[in-house]
C-alpha cells in the first residue's frame, strides 16, 4: 500500500510540475519513477532504510530524497508547498477525457479556470475558443466530453470498488459475533461500474459490528450511524452502506439487495402468482400470514420453484425462464482458465522481464502464457522492430529452458494500421506462436473505415486474436465507431478469437457484445493484457464479465489445455466452430 501511495504521489507531483511549466525532463523523471515504484516487488520502507532507493532504475538522488521523506514523514514538504498553490478543482479537470496537463495549465494560468463547473461555464460562453491551443473545434469537443464526464463520475470502476469492498469486509468479519458478511448490489453482479456499495453482515448483536465498520481506515466520513444500518463515505467519494441482519434472514437480505431491480420485480411477480410475498426478511405466505426467514439465497429461489441463479445473471435478461426450463448455463469459473495469450514484458511497455512474467503466470496456476510485446509502429509503447522481435526469441528460449513443462508462446500484439494492414510482414507473423492484432491509433476514422480496418485484420490468415476490439478505456475514452454485427460475424466465419480484455481499465468487449459474439459463433479469448506480474490477478474481472454474458468454458479459447490450444493455433483459417469440446 505504501508503494502504491508513493507512486501516486510521484505522478501527482509530475502533474503539478507540468501545470506550472517545469522542465519537461524533470516531469518525465518523476513519471518514470512513479511507474518504477508502482512495479516494485520490494517494500519501499525497506529500500529507504537500507539506503538502496537509488539502486532502483529511474530513481536518482533527488527523487530518492523525495521518497525517503515520504517514507519517514508520510508527506513531502516540496510537494505540499506546490500543492497549496493549485486549487483542488484543477486536478479534477484532469479526469475529463481529452484534457491533459498542458490544457489544464492553459485553462488555469491563461483563463483563471479552477474547476469543472467554471470550465463548463466558460465553454458554453465561448471563452475557450480564443485560448492558446484550444480553438472553436476543441471547445465544442470539450463540451461533449464534459457531458460524458458528468455521467461517468456518478459511478466507480469495478477495479477500484472490488478490492475496497474486500478490505472493508475483512474489518467487518473481525467484529465480534459476525456470522457471515458479503457485498451485494451491482458489485456482486460484477457490473463494470458501481454506484453505491452495499455490504451485508449477519449478527445477533449489530452494535459492535457497526463500530468496527466506522473505525475502518478506509472510512473518511460517517453519513449516518444507526443500530442496523450505517452509511459512510470512503476514499474517492464512494458511499458504502452496511446493513446488519439476523443470521436467519441473511439469504433473503442478500438476494434482495443484490438485485437487479428488473430481476427482483420479475421474481416477486412470480412469487405473487404463487400466493407469496418476498422481501429482505424472507418469504411470507399470504393466506396464512406465516413468515419463513431464509438463511440462504437458495431457500428464496426454492420457495418459488426455481434453482439458485448466479448473481451475474440477475439482470432481467431471461434468466428466470431459463431457470424454470432447467436451461441455466454452467457458467465459466476462474478455475477453468488454463492460461493467457496476451501479455507484455520490458521489451516493450511492460514493467518486468520475461522470466518474471512467466513466474507470475505459473504462480497463478496457469499452464501457458503468451509474451506478445507491441510491434514497431507503436513507438509510444517501445514497440519491437522485426530485428528486436527476432532477438527476443533468444530470451524466450532461455525462459523455456528455465521452466520445463510450462508453455511459453512467443507472439506479438501487432498493430492494425489505419488501412487494415498489419505492422509485420506475413513471413514474420507466420513464425510466431500467437498473433494478437489490435488498434491503438487513429480512433477517429469513420464507422465504415474502422469496420473495414478490423475486417481486414480478422481475415488475415495469421491473426489469431483481435485485442480489446472496441478500444475503450472505462471512464476515460469511448470506443471507436464500427459495425459490431459485421465484425462479430466475420470473426465467427474465420474462426478468429475476439478478446475479452480483463483489465479493469478496459473490460473490452463488454458483456452485451460478448454474448452477441458468442451467439454468432465467435470464439472468445479472455486475457489480462498483463504489463506487470500483478496484473494476472485481473483475470477475475474478465471472468465476471464472461459470466454476465452467460459464457460456459466451451465458449472460451483459453480454457483449453496447452496441447489443445497449440493445435487450435496451428489450424489454418477459416476454422468456424473451432473450439474442441
Amino acid at each position: 500500500m505504501l508503494n502504491k501511495a508513493a507512486s501516486e504521489l510521484l505522478d501527482r507531483y509530475a502533474d503539478m510540475l507540468e501545470i506550472n511549466g517545469a522542465n519537461p525532463f524533470r516531469v518525465r523523471a518523476f513519471r518514470t519513477a512513479a511507474r518504477r515504484v508502482d512495479s516494485l516487488t520490494d517494500d519501499l520502507t525497506e529500500l529507504a532504510a537500507a539506503d538502496r532507493l537509488e539502486s532502483v532504475p529511474g530513481i536518482g538522488k533527488g527523487i530518492a530524497g523525495f521518497l525517503k521523506e515520504f517514507v519517514t514523514a508520510g508527506r513531502v514538504a516540496e510537494h505540499d508547498e506546490l500543492r497549496r498553490a493549485i486549487p483542488d478543482g484543477v486536478f479534477e479537470m484532469l479526469r475529463i477525457p481529452g484534457v491533459g496537463t498542458k490544457t489544464v495549465a492553459t485553462l488555469f494560468h491563461e483563463l483563471a479556470i479552477t474547476g469543472v463547473a467554471e470550465l463548463e461555464a466558460a465553454a458554453r460562453a465561448g471563452r475557450l475558443a480564443e485560448a492558446p491551443g484550444i480553438g472553436a473545434k476543441r471547445e465544442a469537443k470539450l463540451l461533449k466530453e464534459l457531458e460524458r464526464f458528468r455521467e461517468r463520475t456518478a459511478r466507480h470502476p469495478i477495479g477500484e470498488v472490488l478490492p475496497l469492498a474486500e478490505q472493508l469486509l475483512e474489518a467487518i468479519r473481525r467484529a465480534p459475533a459476525v456470522r457471515m458478511a458479503a457485498y451485494a448490489g451491482s458489485l456482486r453482479r460484477m457490473r463494470e461500474t458501481i454506484g453505491d456499495l452495499d455490504l451485508l453482515a449477519a449478527s445477533e448483536t449489530p452494535a459492535p459490528v457497526m463500530e468496527s465498520f466506522v473505525q475502518a481506515p478506509e472510512v473518511t466520513e460517517v453519513l449516518g450511524h444507526g443500530p442496523t444500518k450505517t452509511s459512510v463515505l470512503v476514499r474517492g467519494g464512494l458511499q458504502v452502506d452496511l446493513l446488519v441482519v439476523p443470521p436467519a434472514s441473511f439469504g433473503a437480505a442478500l438476494q434482495y439487495f443484490t438485485g437487479s431491480k428488473e430481476h427482483n420485480v420479475e421474481l416477486r411477480g412470480r412469487a405473487q402468482r404463487l400466493g407469496l410475498s418476498l422481501n429482505e426478511f424472507g418469504v411470507l405466505e399470504d393466506a396464512s400470514g406465516r413468515r419463513r426467514p431464509c438463511a440462504t439465497e437458495a431457500e428464496v429461489y426454492a420457495a418459488v420453484g426455481l434453482p439458485w441463479i448466479a448473481p451475474e445473471l440477475r439482470e432481467g435478461r431471461g434468466e428466470l425462464a431459463a431457470a424454470e426450463a432447467a436451461a441455466l448455463p454452467a457458467l465459466l469459473t476462474l478455475e477453468d482458465i488454463r492460461g493467457e495469450m496476451h501479455g507484455h514484458s520490458i521489451w516493450s511497455d511492460g514493467s518486468a522481464p520475461i522470466d518474471a512474467m512467466v513466474r507470475a503466470a505459473r504462480a497463478t496456476g496457469y499452464a501457458y502464457v503468451g509474451i506478445t510485446d507491441h510491434s514497431g509502429a507503436l513507438q509510444v509503447a517501445n514497440g519491437l522492430s522485426p530485428e528486436r522481435l527476432f532477438a527476443q526469441k533468444a530470451e524466450i528460449a532461455q525462459a523455456r529452458a528455465a521452466h520445463p513443462g510450462f508453455h511459453i508462446l512467443h507472439g506479438s500484439e501487432v498493430e492494425i494500421l489505419p488501412d487494415g494492414a498489419l505492422d509485420y510482414d506475413d513471413a514474420l507473423l507466420a513464425s510466431l506462436d500467437v498473433v494478437v492484432a489490435s488498434v491503438h491509433t487513429n480512433f477517429t476514422q469513420s464507422r465504415e473505415a474502422m469496420t473495414e480496418r478490423l475486417l481486414r485484420a480478422i481475415r488475415h490468415p495469421h491473426v489469431d486474436v483481435i485485442g480489446h476490439p472496441t478500444g475503450r478505456l472505462l471512464g476515460r475514452r469511448d470506443g471507436y465507431a464500427f459495425d459490431p454485427e459485421t465484425v462479430f460475424r466475420a470473426a465467427a466465419d474465420t474462426g478468429t478469437a475476439l478478446e475479452l480484455n480483463a483489465s479493469p481499465d478496459r473490460l473490452d468487449l463488454n458483456d452485451v457484445h460478448v454474448r452477441r459474439a458468442v451467439e454468432l459463433g465467435a470464439p472468445i479469448a479472455i486475457n489480462s493484457d498483463a504489463h506487470d506480474p500483478s496484473h494476472f490477478a485481473s483475470m477475475r474481472y474478465g471472468v465476471g464479465t464472461a459470466r454476465r454474458a452467460w459464457l460456459s468454458r466451451a465458449h472460451v479459447l483459453n480454457t483449453l489445455d496447452a496441447a489443445a490450444l497449440r493445435a487450435w493455433l496451428g489450424r489454418p483459417k477459416p476454422r468456424r466452430g473451432s473450439l474442441p469440446g
